[in-house]
């Protein structure tokens, strides 16, 4: 048995190590390198460090990033109002007042995350499956899931035009040259 305490091995076992001793020889072997003049020269065969193309992704801004955790905590507190994408239904009207109404009551919900739902709602209200859902005479509903209305033909058009609004700021603006291009710009 090798010298390592009982704890070592317990660790070495977690991580399928074959042996602590092993694991000791790399560690001393690492130190004893790192402080040589001359560090063990590379093989051969081995391809230099060179950054792969790899798809960079945007990070998210900060307000989003707090707007969906918002969007979560009211799934989680409020399961029959706040569903998931393929399930959102139309909200009570006034309902950011009931809901920072009962807020109010619960203590065992941290301030801040309180304020980040309340907030949140705006997100949610203003997401394209939110506006896909605004249709004519779908009941709204309240925060326990209960029926709280229907959806007038005023508030569903409403709905139309700002998913059109939203879907052509999206859009690319063509530059001058390439409208002269297309024809749609005329002399």
């Amino acid at each position: 048995m090798s010298n390592a305490s009982i704890k070592e091995q317990l660790q070495a076992l977690s991580l399928g190590l074959t042996s602590v001793s092993d694991e000791k020889e790399k560690k001393s072997s690492e130190k004893k390198h790192s402080h040589s003049k001359n560090p063990p020269t590379a093989s051969p065969k081995a391809k230099p460090n060179i950054p792969s193309k790899q798809k960079t992704t945007k990070q998210k801004p900060a307000w989003l990033e707090h707007a969906q955790y918002g969007v979560e905590l009211l799934k989680a507190h409020f399961p029959l109002c706040f569903k998931n994408i393929k399930e959102v239904q139309p909200l009570k009207i006034g309902i950011k007042q009931d809901l920072v109404k009962l807020l109010s009551t619960k203590e065992n919900i941290v301030t801040s995350d309180k304020a980040c739902m309340v907030s949140s709602i705006a997100y949610y209200v203003n997401s394209p499956a939110y506006h896909k859902s605004m249709l004519e005479g779908t009941e709204r509903i309240d925060l326990d899931g209960n029926t709280a209305g229907v959806v007038t033909a005023e508030e569903a058009n409403y709905s139309i035009e700002s998913r059109k609004i939203k879907s052509q700021a999206k859009k690319p603006t063509p530059t001058p040259a390439k409208a002269l291009e297309t024809g749609t710009i005329k002399d």
